[in-house]
């Protein structure tokens, strides 16, 4: 707790903070009082001056002690400072605020053994005594946080305030007696480092556990600059391998091995020091030259052609080891050069090297799209049939290579992400693939895109056309006669009432247009129907005289004759669901046309009539008479209207589709596939552009760059398909239309796929996530992240990487030309081999001192893994070959370490001393020696300890002679040959060791 320091007044200034410290040393030194001193309300009644003499001298003394005791104690305290409380001191000191309650309790307790109960002699038998406020039991909880609050620290621009409360003056004559009692809050100023070498140092561990993405987002940590290393490496050893060496022979098996990774996160944990500190330790340049070195002439024999003399270079560094070549220097292990650093590969240079070799470009052909188009035209046609009538012609273009072709047409390919190449079937991959070869095998077995382009060009739309009379009748039914006049109608009762209905004439024409005339078009009236039906309705009726009770007494009859009519067309309309729009077709009713595919005319849409005849009426009618015939039978009995409309079958909503058939539809068929569709699909797949896009685009794209495959194919179209021309008859317009069906499936997979694409890289639950969930937060933040970083690398190169040679830090103003050095034992942490005490003195047993000494003891720094999340051959962008453009791999490579021994030394400390400054961070216990000569135990001080993780996400373009991918670059889970362990030597052991 850092209280509000009470007002003083300063010997010097009461502006202390902007004095320099040498000022404030040669006072010191000088006059022996220290700064300040407290006047405080004095206690009444008023003392005489002599007495108040005495407890102003008395004053002087115990500031001067408590300043020195505040010196001793942040001395001490830097040395070992708590960072995990005993469990016992809990409610005494707070985990947040361990090292300024250390300060605090330490400077109360070395004050108290200092001056609680001194008496000095002020003169004249004069004597005064200092007194601290009591602790009673220094093993008491309340004892010490009553003593706790005693204290007060305020640390500001390098100057600590101390303030003691409460402390007790005593003033005694001679004799003895009490002359007076005061108690006044004593305020000392130091000038230390303590602070701020502790919040850096904290910041350098909590630097050291700042995670990737977290570090990303705020471009800082240490997570951020191994990813600056690592991330472009990685790429850069993928891309090499898979677009620049040989496939059969790949120059990486392993892009992420341990070795690496450990050079390049030392390399970032001295860049983590520069970062914090301003600096980096003095030894770090010479202990990262033979690793680096080491891991330069790995990468050179595989792929990097760096100019050096490694061989040269390895004697250079270890002049008096016996080595004489860089084999001699990497199978020793992590050793330290002797001589002077010569001129030698740096982790820019290497990053660099390895990023001219990124092609971010990846190539999307039309070439699949087309296919799957062409396996809708045709059921069951696959890819084998493809082959077999494609392959020659299209190895003698220039589009494609043998090679291409060869593993284009490789039908082993499609089955790279089966049961035998995942760890679960059920994986999100699995399912995937599934679901897209479930739309494959519907292509190719459940469509029949040419047939159904025959049967829509051979289809008839019949409808009601013009009706010039509407089915109507121009009189009444039946008659009802009347009881004549002369009989009295109230005498009379009906009995009998008789109807009689007869068609009494049929006249009826039906005229159907069988020929084409002048008439081109595709719609037209096809029947011309007049019906005209005269019925006679006949009525009796028959009455009772009721007062004679006799026979029929009274008959009558009535007649009347009713004409029914009715004038309409019946029109069609031909292939009324085409993709095309022709202008006219020569022959549409009659035989006509080329004869091809026929050995006659084709019979195009004849007997159109006779079909919509039927369609309409229920039978066809080869005559007038036939006709009337048929009516005769049905328009005996009609009363009505409406009984006139259902005799004749009258549809106002008269609208249907006829199928009609082709000449020889199976010659037909096979004439559109195998002599036409072919052929302009042979063309159409080395016609069309390729669609050149940048990976990064691929994964982040709001539109998917795929679609502009669509404007290709548009360009090949518009030469191959005429949507609106003149045609001579319906084999013509058929072939046409299957061309233009042919090229809308193109696009219409392009689109699918683009949507899916797009849905990945845009969508909140996609692909990638569903894949990576358990490893990352969201695939938007791997992407958006470490993706726009890498971006960053590509574009900028050396640039990106931070130059960590500076030296200077800055200091507050008050604390001029002060440095900072810091030291880390070890000062490389490797993943290989342990150091013992010889190479690090302070290697020690868990929670053992320094004296403590066993020679069994090894340490070991740290420790790597890596672990492909993605297993092979990777995760395609478009999971499905041949459509696998980009291929996503992702490698979690984890690392932890600990320093056995962690210091940072401020050159410059109080301006009273001449010495530094030190804090140091081991593995130790924290006691606090209290003034009755016992310890109390505070805690540990733990040593620096990381643990960081890197997700790298790696997306390579499959090249043009692999169109169906291949097994991810670094795919080590199912390789054969696996090179190295996924985890290093020192993995489960990163700490003390007792050797066996």
């Amino acid at each position: 707790m850092r209280r509000t320091r009470p007002r003083t007044i300063s010997i010097a200034s009461d502006d202390r903070a902007r004095v320099p410290f040498a000022v404030i040393g040669v006072l010191l030194l000088v006059s022996s009082v220290t700064i300040v001193a407290i006047l405080e309300t004095r206690d009444e009644p008023k003392i005489d001056v002599d007495t108040e003499l005495a407890i102003d001298r008395g004053e002087a003394y115990a500031t001067s002690e408590i300043r020195h005791a505040a010196v001793r104690a942040t001395d001490t305290v830097v040395q070992s400072p708590v960072t995990t409380v005993d469990g016992d001191l809990d409610g005494v000191l707070d985990d947040d605020t361990a090292f300024e309650d250390q300060t605090r309790l330490t400077i109360f307790a070395e004050a108290t053994a200092t001056l609680d109960g001194r008496e000095q002699d002020v003169g004249q038998g004069r004597t005064v005594e200092v007194s601290l406020p009591a602790v009673d039991d220094w093993t008491d909880e309340d004892d010490l946080e009553s003593a706790l609050e005693s204290v007060s620290l305020e640390e500001d621009d390098g100057v600590m305030d101390v303030t003691i409360e409460d402390v007790a003056f005593t003033v005694r004559d001679a004799d003895g007696t009490l002359e007076a009692e005061t108690s006044r809050d004593i305020t000392v100023s130091v000038g230390t480092t303590m602070f701020e070498l502790h919040d850096r140092v904290e910041a350098y561990e909590e630097y050291l556990n700042t995670g990737m993405l977290d570090g990303v987002e705020a471009r800082d940590g240490y997570g951020y600059d191994l990813a600056k290393r690592l991330w472009p490496l990685v790429w850069g050893k993928a891309y090499y391998d898979r677009l620049l060496s040989d496939a059969d022979d790949r120059a990486f098996e392993n892009v992420t091995p341990n070795d690496h990774t450990e050079v390049m996160a030392n390399d970032a944990r001295f860049g983590a020091q520069q970062a914090v500190f301003g600096t980096q330790d003095d030894y770090g340049n010479r202990v990262m030259a033979g690793p680096l070195l080491c891991m330069a002439h790995d990468l050179s024999e595989s792929a990097l052609e760096l100019e050096y003399d490694f061989d040269e270079l390895a004697a250079q560094i270890h002049p008096d080891d016996d080595v004489d070549d860089v084999d001699t220097l990497c199978e020793a292990g992590v050793v330290s050069p002797d001589g002077e650093l010569p001129e030698m590969p740096t982790v820019e240079e290497i990053v660099a090297e390895m990023l001219e070799h990124v092609d971010k470009n990846g190539t999307i052909q039309g070439h699949p799209f087309a296919d799957m188009a062409m396996y809708e035209m045709e059921a069951g046609l696959g890819q084998s049939d493809l082959e077999a009538e494609m392959r020659e012609t299209l190895n003698e273009t220039d589009r494609f290579t043998e090679a291409y072709l060869e593993d284009y047409y490789d039908d082993s390919g499609n089955e790279r992400t089966d049961d035998d190449t995942i760890d679960d079937p059920d994986d999100v991959i699995s399912d995937l693939q599934d679901q897209l070869n479930e739309i494959e095998n519907d292509a190719i077995f459940n469509y029949d895109r040419t047939q159904d382009s025959i049967n829509n060009i051979y289809m008839i739309n019949g409808n009601l056309g013009t009706v010039s009379d509407s089915p109507s009748m121009d009189g009444f039914g039946h008659p009802l006669p009347r009881l004549p006049d002369k009989y009295d109608t109230s005498n009379h009762t009906e009995v009998d009432r008789t109807y009689l209905t007869t068609d009494t004439a049929v006249n009826a024409s039906i005229d159907k247009t069988t020929q084409d005339g002048r008439d081109s078009s595709l719609e037209r009236s096809l029947v011309e129907v007049d019906i005209e039906v005269e019925m006679r309705y006949a009525t009796f009726r028959v009455w009772n005289d009721t007062t004679t009770n006799a026979s029929v007494d009274v008959r009558e009859y009535e007649s009347r004759y009713t004409d029914f009519t009715a004038s309409f067309e019946l029109d069609g309309e031909f292939a009324p669901d085409l993709e095309i729009d022709p202008h006219r077709v020569e022959n549409v009713l009659e035989h006509g046309g080329s004869h091809d595919p026929y050995l006659g005319s084709p019979t195009n849409w004849e007997g159109a009539a006779d079909e919509v005849t039927e369609a309409f009426f229920g039978q066809d009618f080869d005559s007038d008479s036939e006709f009337e015939r048929w009516l005769s039978g049905r328009v005996n009995d009609i009363e009505s209207t409406s009984d006139f409309k259902e005799a004749i079958n009258y549809d106002r909503d008269f609208d249907e589709d006829i199928q009609l058939s082709p000449r020889n539809e199976e010659i037909l068929h096979s004439h559109i596939v195998w002599d036409d569709i072919l052929e302009v699909h042979n063309e159409t797949v080395t016609e069309i552009e390729p669609v050149e896009t940048d990976v990064m685009e691929m994964l982040t794209a709001d539109e998917s760059p795929m679609r502009e495959i669509s404007e290709n194919v548009r360009e090949v179209e518009r030469e191959l398909v005429d949507d609106t021309g003149e045609f001579e008859n319906a084999p013509e317009l058929a072939k046409m239309e299957a061309r233009k069906v042919y090229f809308e499936n193109i696009h219409k997979y392009v689109d699918e796929f683009a949507s899916e694409h797009e849905r990945m890289t845009t969508g909140g639950s996609n692909l990638i996530d569903d894949l990576l969930g358990d490893l990352l937060d969201s695939a938007n933040a791997i992407i958006n992240g470490p993706m726009n970083l890498l971006d960053e690398m590509l574009g900028s190169g050396e640039e990106i990487l931070q130059n960590e040679k500076d030296t200077e830090i800055d200091t507050p103003e008050v604390l001029n030309d002060v440095h900072v050095n810091v030291d880390g034992s070890p000062t490389y942490h490797s993943s290989q081999m342990a150091v013992n005490r010889t190479e690090v003195p302070a290697v020690r047993a868990e929670g053992d001192g320094p004296l403590e000494i066993n020679d069994k003891i090894s340490f070991a720094p740290m420790g790597v893994s890596y672990e492909n999340e993605v297993g092979l051959p990777g995760f395609p962008v478009i999971p499905w070959p041949p459509l696998f453009y980009l291929q996503v791999d992702a490698w979690e490579i984890e690392l932890e370490g600990e320093y056995v021994r962690f210091e940072a030394e401020a050159t410059s400390g109080d301006p009273s001393t001449a010495g530094s400054t030190t804090y140091v961070r081991e593995d130790k216990q924290v006691t606090l020696g209290t003034p009755g000569g016992s310890e109390l135990e505070l805690g540990s001080t733990e040593p620096i300890s990381y643990e960081n993780n890197q997700t790298i996400l790696v997306v390579v373009p499959a090249p043009q002679f692999l169109p169906q991918g291949a097994p991810g670059v670094g795919d080590t889970q199912f390789a054969t040959d696996v090179p190295g362990e996924q985890r290093s030597p020192l993995w489960d052991d990163v700490g003390p060791i007792l050797s066996k």
